[in-house]
């Protein structure tokens, strides 16, 4: 009838039993599929949120050494980070890894084939590059001293092996050697422990090479070439020994 209206109670007075019975089915159906829509967001999300993690884990990349000894306040700044993060002993170290050590701090580091890097206080090293066979005993390394005191101690290593320390100045090619050196933005001095070492200025165009025998340093400035190979007062050594040895 023209303007009649029915209460829901009303309309389901008025429906048969098979109506009721439809609606029942129909309510039953909606809530079983509310239940399949919330457990299958509560799969996907957990699967989600565990992507991550799993990623983290596959691309975490393999250490090539560690810290050994430690003295004062060190940092590193990891590839593909902004922030540095405190260095402490015994905590890996990676390739691409960037070492800086504070006032009146030191750090060694313990590579896998058994090279050791020891900085003195104020120091920036960087592991460029890092390649070790085992197996094979081939090495491929570069070594990076933006400034600061370093000592790096090599086992002898065979061809074709190359292991470089570079700074701002100079590369010395080394093969099984015990050196020290400082580092400026201008200037590296560079002396010899044990073994034999080839220095030249790290910008290709400028010739000239200086061969390093125990006892013996050299000085590289900016576009020259390796200076004279010297013998080094007993005074100098023990200054550079002092500036990169740790307890």
């Amino acid at each position: 009838m023209p303007g009649l209206r029915f209460t829901p109670v009303l309309r389901l007075a008025m429906l048969g039993p098979l109506d009721i019975a439809a609606i029942e089915d129909e309510v039953q159906e909606t809530s079983s599929m509310k239940q399949w829509w919330w457990l299958s967001s509560v799969v996907v999300l957990g699967l989600y949120n565990l992507l991550p993690s799993v990623t983290a884990h596959a691309q975490q990349p393999k250490s090539i050494g560690r810290v050994t000894a430690l003295e004062g306040k060190v940092s590193v700044l990891r590839q593909g980070k902004f922030a540095q993060e405190p260095l402490t002993l015994y905590k890996p170290v990676f390739q691409e890894d960037i070492i800086e050590t504070d006032r009146v701090s030191k750090v060694r580091i313990t590579l896998s084939d058994a090279t050791v890097i020891s900085l003195g206080e104020q120091s920036r090293f960087e592991l460029k590059q890092f390649s070790h066979e085992a197996g094979q005993q081939t090495h491929s390394s570069r070594l990076v001293i933006a400034w600061g005191f370093f000592r790096a101690i090599l086992k002898e290593i065979t061809s074709p092996s190359t292991v470089e320390v570079i700074t701002p100045t100079s590369v010395a090619a080394i093969r099984g050697t015990d050196l020290m050196g400082e580092a400026t933005a201008d200037s590296t001095a560079i002396v010899v422990l044990e073994g034999t070492v080839e220095v030249t200025n790290v910008r290709p165009m400028v010739s000239g090479l200086a061969t390093l025998t125990p006892g013996m340093g050299t000085t590289v400035k900016g576009d020259e070439p390796p200076s004279a190979p010297t013998r080094w007062s007993e005074s100098r050594v023990e200054g550079l020994r002092r500036a990169t040895t740790l307890q």
